[in-house]
């Protein structure tokens, strides 16, 4: 009976290993289609090299994937790339109307408190990141109060010197950094 079981058992085992593995070797190839088929390529290809956003792809290069692809999805994501081709985003972004000076103080107040105390302390790249937040709403809150500010060129000490600065400015113009 202990015989008959193991052959059993070793018969599906045998099943479940070998034969698909076997189907496998033994499954025809399959045709290869042409690179200007207008299909995807296989997942064995080499990865695209994709542009850093702002900046123009390689003449000659490739459009994204989805630009070759029929439908009216599609068709509309071609559409919008080409308008967004024609729009100037540093215009647009002058356009837009003004932070409160409320909600920057709420702003430079917490992220002072997560500079000093926040969980992004142990982190280089969380606190770089915090930093640069920092200083983007201290140069939007310099430019609502009429504060000179030259916290953009500057880096290290220098930029640390500067930032102590822009806050005692601002703190004499009547803006509440600190709780």
């Amino acid at each position: 009976m202990a015989m008959v079981q193991l052959v059993v058992i070793s018969a599906a085992w045998v099943t479940l290993l070998v034969v698909p593995c076997a189907r496998v070797l033994l499954r025809r190839p399959a045709p290869r289609r042409s690179a200007h088929s207008g299909h995807l390529p296989r997942r064995g290809s080499a990865p695209r090299r994709v542009p850093a956003p702002g900046r123009l792809p390689r003449k000659g290069s490739a459009p994204a994937s989805w630009a070759r692809r029929p439908g009216a999805q599609n068709r509309e994501l071609r559409r919008l790339d080409r308008d967004m081709q024609t729009v100037d985003v540093a215009a647009r972004a002058a356009a837009l109307p003004p932070v409160p000076i409320e909600q920057l103080a709420f702003d430079l107040r917490r992220l002072d408190r997560q500079r000093r105390t926040g969980p992004l302390r142990s982190s280089e790249v969380g606190m770089a990141a915090l930093l640069q937040a920092y200083d983007a709403r201290l140069r939007l809150a310099c430019a609502c109060l009429g504060v000179t500010e030259h916290l953009q060129p500057l880096q290290g000490v220098d930029l640390e010197l500067e930032r102590v600065r822009v806050e005692g400015r601002l703190e004499a113009a009547g803006l509440a950094l600190r709780d």
